[in-house]
């Protein structure tokens, strides 16, 4: 199919819109009415596309392999608070979200456990896509969220459309990389590495035990992971066609 120039223009209109209406409408309140029911007056409640598949989120290390350090707090504790609270976000909007852990008992604190043997269990459940939950860690000045990827068309586009939405949230200037990591390398789906800050960073640390920030932070995760699927339903050319820069604009 040949897209015209005017084509791809109203498309590209059409596709903002749906982005920027999602940006601005949450999930159904507690007591509103059951999935089959629409409201009157209401767009499509961001989410929409996530109902029904399969998310697997993996906090990183855990029991004897707590990860980095900071001055007080511990990384596999933050990744673990961090993808309980995302996959709330995703049991809303209706995804099947499986969890490699979700408790500090699930893994024994005097056994390290096995990459090796986490992704095999992940690889088993034919889930639609993977994030790793990490904490970076570095100089005392390094800062911002950072999300990674192996390889891959769909792998890269989730990656990046996570970003952005954590480039939004936290003004980061980091961009999407990609990484030879272990998990991201021989996962099945596509796959993501989100470094949700550097727990070395004094300041950037107090905001990762805070749980408003975690709760804002998976938010934007959530909300990056909408736009990729969204992106799924358009053809390529559309997708590299510069977007129209007047209707970006996100106060």
């Amino acid at each position: 199919m040949t897209w015209t120039t005017r084509t791809v223009s109203r498309m590209m209109v059409a596709l903002t819109v749906a982005i920027l209406i999602g940006s601005f409408v949450l999930v159904r309140p507690a007591g509103g009415q059951s999935s089959g029911e629409s409201e009157a007056g209401l767009p499509p409640l961001i989410g929409d596309l996530l109902r029904g598949r399969t998310v697997i989120l993996d906090p990183g290390h855990g029991g004897f392999d707590p990860g980095a350090r900071g001055r007080e707090a511990i990384e596999s504790e933050i990744n673990l608070a961090i993808a309980l609270k995302l996959r709330t976000w995703f049991q809303m909007a209706g995804a099947h979200v499986l969890m490699t852990w979700d408790s500090p008992s699930d893994i024994e604190a005097g056994r390290k456990y096995r990459v090796r043997d986490r992704l095999s269990w992940i690889n088993q459940q034919r889930a639609d896509l993977l994030i790793d939950i990490h904490c970076n860690s570095g100089a005392s000045a390094y800062r911002g969220p950072q999300t990674f990827y192996w390889s891959g068309a769909a792998s890269y586009h989730l990656a990046r459309a996570v970003q952005e939405e954590l480039q939004y949230f936290t003004h980061t200037r980091r961009e999407v990389k990609r990484i030879d990591q272990y998990v991201l390398r021989y996962a099945h789906m596509p796959a993501i590495n989100v470094e949700v800050g550097f727990i070395t960073n004094p300041e950037e640390e107090r905001r990762l035990m805070d749980s408003r920030y975690q709760q804002d932070l998976t938010w934007y995760i959530f909300i990056g992971t909408e736009r990729w699927l969204l992106k799924g339903r358009w053809p390529a050319e559309l997708l590299d066609a510069p977007p129209p820069t007047d209707l970006l604009i996100r106060d």
